[in-house]
């Protein structure tokens, strides 16, 4: 369940750089979307250190930039 977590969590990290650049904020959305199903599968896990806190630092992020930019830019 970690290795899910983590590379959930690297696939919403790239999405989520991505992100970041003016005009594609549905991907700052998408990886929300994958950071949060990321951390879900973490949590199962028993090995908790790797997936958690990469799917927790993106949310946050993602959360800040959508914030930031009203939700939609």
């Amino acid at each position: 369940m970690n290795m899910i977590s983590t590379v959930l969590g690297l696939i919403a990290v790239a999405l989520g750089l991505v992100g970041l650049f003016p005009l594609f904020g549905w991907l700052t959305w998408l990886s929300l979307f994958l950071s949060f199903w990321g951390m879900t599968f973490g949590l199962y896990a028993r090995d908790k250190s790797t997936g958690v806190t990469i799917n927790f630092l993106i949310m946050v992020l993602a959360i800040l930039r959508l914030f930031v930019g009203g939700g939609i830019v």
